[in-house]
């Protein structure tokens, strides 16, 4: 994951949790900023994680196909989902694709 400049860190840490965090750090990432962000490019990924919390308090994230995993790679699965599908509860697939996205793909290629 991209680190976040110790500056946006001293200013957010009191208002963000880790899940947040997490959040924010891979919509930077996916937008291909892997240094120090821009005040601009991290008031985007907060606003990309404002948007997704509007839409969970109108239809709250996970369901039955959310993976069981740590909540800081739920974070970053959760923030490609959103980045990439619009999803807050993805399908299998969608979950599948923003695995891949970030961490590289589940199965081998002979696998299917």
């Amino acid at each position: 994951m991209s680190a976040i400049a110790t500056d946006f860190r001293r200013a957010f840490d009191d208002r963000l949790t880790s899940f947040e965090w997490a959040f924010v750090q891979a919509v930077l990432e996916h937008r291909g900023v892997h240094r120090d962000p821009t005040g601009e490019q991290f008031r985007g990924a907060l606003d990309v994680l404002r948007r997704y919390d509007e839409q969970c308090a109108d239809n709250p994230g996970g369901g039955i196909w959310q993976p069981q995993v740590s909540d800081t790679a739920l974070a970053e699965l959760s923030a490609m989902a959103f980045v990439m599908f619009g999803a807050t509860k993805p399908t299998p697939a969608q979950w599948h694709k923003a695995h891949a996205a970030l961490y590289g793909p589940l199965l081998c290629e002979t696998c299917g």
